[in-house]
């Protein structure tokens, strides 16, 4: 997977889905966000078992393909990025390589499979849609 993607863009995504994670879990697939590229869309899902929210921002899309990495780490990093612009590569070993000007991190991910295990049996009755600006707190 290999993508380029606008600093507002990964932070909108990653806060949208990043709350239903844990830090403490037993089960460390639990503390990962499922990235899922293709065509100009970068797809973020996480899931406590209980819950799961996707969440889908713009992206410009040079290689498709998905893997988990640590959800609350990928935040932290793109959070603090200078640059408006974030290049991700993954690599076959689920190795996701973050590049925005000068500086480069790596974060090791968990395979795209061991995700799968955690949705849940139960089909989804109801379900909605809303817009982000439409809620007030």
């Amino acid at each position: 997977m290999n993508l380029t993607i606008a600093k507002e863009q990964i932070l909108n995504g990653l806060q949208s889905v990043q709350n239903i994670v844990s830090t403490r879990t037993t089960l460390p697939i639990l503390s990962n966000v499922l990235l899922r590229a293709d065509g100009n869309r970068l797809e973020l899902t996480a899931t406590d078992l209980d819950v799961t929210i996707t969440c889908s921002v713009e992206a410009g899309v040079k290689r498709p393909g998905a893997t988990t990495v640590p959800v609350k780490k990928l935040f932290g990093i793109a959070r603090e990025l200078g640059t408006p612009e974030i290049e991700l590569e993954v690599d076959d070993k689920n190795v996701c390589s973050i590049r925005s000007g000068p500086s480069f991190f790596k974060i090791r991910g968990l395979g795209r499979k061991s995700f799968r295990h955690c949705r849940s049996s139960r089909k989804i009755k109801k379900s909605f849609c809303r817009r982000k600006k439409s809620v007030r707190c």
